[in-house]
């Protein structure tokens, strides 16, 4: 008989929830993009929390689940990695607590539209230069100042052309961005900045003459709306923000394919691409946000873009995290039979592996040798393996896996004898992926601490064939 509270966690484990991560707006409500989202998860049936970045904590309950809490709010909101999204809204890179919040939520597992990594690299206007530039995607020449004596050759790097455009390194909306059109103009820009805030960092590029820019949003590696942003009156940007015009925009292949691949450069889930066309036909692309607003690109395309971005990330299939990094060898602990070698194998695309000296089937169990030790589980199903050119058929049993902290149930693992193995477990490539895991093939025990030798104290005939695996 399950129990109230027993049905009500299992609901509340099963529903996908939504936490939005931003800022408090000092006037009250929200901001527009992150209020919008948040009034459409509710009417497409999604829990939704606002949680303030500057003031946000994480508690655990007694049972350990997690929940996610504002100053105000001592009930707080139930996350958990198997069902919970975290959207990253832009204030959320002012603060360096801020920033390392999203690092913490990213240590439980939680998918994070977008990550901690791809956030920075986009908000860094230079690293952004450099990722993509590695990718060989066309931008604009730019250089990066640090004081007055990187002027000069920071201008001559960009093409020692006048007008040319300085930015301060990090900035958005396009606050922080000055054209300037002489050397007087360029060095009083700079020393307004550095009076204003000392050894702030700045990049210098080159100025491309264009009537209006593209912004375009790609969602899961796909285009799904554009917009052109024109340039405001008696000023060269183009920003909805700062009161510029938008209009509609039929995209070519050339800009999709173009747009996709800076996403993807950052490792973007959902972001704004900005795409210069200048009057030669060339195509630059000036900036990519990761996390863009989406007031300004509904007007103009008529594409309900909150409503595609929230279908697309409240499917589970979707849910991308950063991996973790394990060696090739590592530690597991097998529920009943205690801690083990494993070795990680990702050219293995069956079952998961674990060494038995002999079995034997029965009715619709199998029971198998492990160290002079008798286990018995119901019997799986049967699996043919070629190994060695030749044709073996094993048992299949499900066991229960803990692996850094989590356990993973009803792995599937064949049993066959391994002793001619350098470890008595293998893993496949599925458990590599849903443990959520890169393997650098230079480490052993990159998150767990190498077992004891097990063969010690068996007799000399036995470690011939088991001492090995633990070498």
């Amino acid at each position: 008989m399950i129990v109230f509270d027993e049905f009500v966690n299992e609901a509340i484990e099963s529903e996908v929830r939504i936490v939005i991560i931003t800022s408090r707006k000092k006037s009250g409500g929200y901001f527009k993009t992150s209020g919008k989202i948040k009034e459409k998860c509710e009417k497409m049936g999604f829990k939704c929390y606002m949680a303030f970045a500057e003031e946000c904590y994480i508690t655990k309950d007694d049972d350990g689940k997690l929940r996610i809490h504002n100053t105000d709010d001592t009930q707080g909101f139930r996350i958990n990695k198997n069902n919970t999204i975290a959207i990253i809204r832009n204030s959320v890179t002012r603060g360096q607590a801020s920033l390392d919040f999203v690092s913490q939520l990213e240590q439980y597992n939680i998918f994070c539209v977008n990550t901690r990594q791809c956030i920075e690299e986009c908000y860094d206007k230079y690293r952004a230069y450099l990722k993509m530039s590695d990718a060989r995607i066309s931008t604009p020449k730019t250089a990066l100042i640090s004081n007055e004596l990187g002027i000069e050759a920071g201008f001559k790097k960009v093409g020692g052309k006048f007008p040319c455009v300085i930015k301060t390194l990090t900035g958005e909306q396009g606050v922080g961005v000055f054209l300037v059109d002489s050397v007087e103009g360029m060095k009083s820009t700079l020393q307004t900045v550095w009076k204003l805030k000392e050894r702030t960092e700045v990049i210098i590029q080159e100025y491309l003459e264009a009537d209006y820019d593209m912004r375009i949003h790609i969602l899961g590696g796909k285009y799904i709306a554009g917009m052109k942003r024109m340039k405001i009156k008696k000023d060269f940007r183009s920003n909805y923000s700062l009161g510029g015009k938008v209009a509609p925009l039929k995209i070519t292949d050339e800009v999709e394919k173009l747009a996709i691949l800076a996403a993807k450069c950052v490792g973007a889930t959902w972001a704004g691409v900005d795409i210069l066309k200048t009057k030669d036909g060339k195509l630059y692309v000036l900036e990519i946000n990761a996390s863009p607003g989406t007031e300004g690109i509904e007007k103009a395309s008529g594409v309900k873009v909150t409503d595609k971005v929230i279908k697309y990330i409240t499917k589970r299939e979707n849910w991308h995290r950063p991996p973790t990094e394990c060696g090739y060898i590592e530690t597991v602990n097998i529920e009943s039979i205690g801690d083990m070698k494993a070795k990680m194998d990702t050219g293995n695309g069956a079952y998961c592996v674990i060494h038995a000296d002999k079995w034997n089937i029965h009715d619709k169990y199998v029971t198998w040798h492990h160290l002079d030790k008798e286990y018995e589980h119901k019997l799986n199903g049967m699996k043919t393996v070629r190994t060695m050119g030749t044709l073996e058929e094993r048992p299949v049993v499900l066991l229960n896996l803990t692996f850094n902290g989590d356990t993973y149930k009803d792995v599937k693992f064949t049993i066959s004898n391994r002793e001619q193995m350098s470890t008595p477990i293998l893993l496949n490539r599925y458990f590599i992926t849903m443990a959520n895991l890169v393997i650098n093939p230079a480490k052993k025990y990159a998150l767990s601490v190498g077992v004891k030798d097990m063969s010690k104290g068996l007799s000399e005939e036995k470690k011939s064939g088991i001492a090995r695996w633990f070498e």
